[in-house]
């Protein structure tokens, strides 16, 4: 159980660092959002995004929250997943980040 919990704070982290890079990146005109719905968000405001990432991600995050005891295993994977795929995302952002460090000096 405490996995789960774990990973659900773990993934938490992550979704707060992928927003707070997209939202770096695009303000400084240096991306754009991979995602039509959130690009849908983004486009009409900063808030909307921030509300609707935060709310669409904890959702999720509660879901499997719920669900954590009556389905243990899936959940356990999907959070895994979740972490997985998130942390690739976050790479991406560091990866940028990096090569703009080294690409500006």
């Amino acid at each position: 159980m405490h996995k789960i919990v774990n990973l659900a704070y773990i993934l938490t982290i992550l979704i707060f660092i992928d927003l707070t890079a997209t939202l770096f990146w695009v303000h400084g005109g240096l991306a754009t959002e991979a995602n039509p719905i959130m690009n849908f968000f983004l486009t009409t405001s900063s808030l909307g995004f921030v509300v609707a990432k935060l709310g669409f991600s904890f959702t999720g995050v509660y879901i499997l929250f719920v669900f954590r005891k009556k389905l243990r295993l899936v959940v356990l994977n999907s959070l895994v997943v979740l972490n997985l795929i998130y942390l690739a995302v976050c790479g991406y952002h560091l990866w940028g980040m990096l090569f703009l460090l080294f690409k500006t000096n």
